[in-house]
């Protein structure tokens, strides 16, 4: 339903900001290298343009001047473990009711535990993925269980 009510707003946003002659130009000004200059206009204003940014951490600002609406954002990604006392999240996995009679293939529970360890109140929101072992199929009653 999160999803649907976001789609709802965007859906209405758009329609309330449209505009047949929107015509922005936006500057990203980075430390101590040169800008880098987007222009957004009626023909390109579903085009993804993008920069990286050059370092991290680093001070930036962002100017647009023009008429209509222009999505900025920035996105950071890294691959640095944290240490164990500064995660956001704990997880842990178990089995239970292990069972291994007759010719059958042995059936066990997998049982998932994740909290959220952080620093804030909340965490927004997260998703958990998990994969499946290879060799190993999940029982379709229990599926429907999640």
């Amino acid at each position: 339903q999160d999803t649907v009510v976001a789609l709802q707003a965007l859906s209405q946003y758009g329609y309330l900001t449209f505009s047949k002659k929107s015509l922005n130009m936006v500057e990203v000004h980075f430390m101590e290298t040169p800008s880098k200059i987007f222009q957004v206009n009626d023909k390109n204003r579903f085009l993804l343009q993008q920069a990286s940014l050059p370092t991290i951490p680093g001070r930036y600002n962002v100017e647009v001047n023009g008429t209509g609406c222009v999505y900025v954002q920035t996105t950071l990604r890294y691959n640095i473990h944290l240490p164990k006392k500064a995660a956001g999240f704990s997880l842990s996995v178990r089995t239970a009711n292990v069972s291994c009679t007759g010719n059958f293939p042995p059936k066990f529970d997998l049982v998932l535990s994740a909290s959220y360890t952080g620093n804030r109140n909340i965490s927004n929101m997260a998703i958990i993925d998990v994969k499946m072992l290879s060799g190993f199929v999940p029982d379709e009653s229990s599926l429907k269980k999640v």
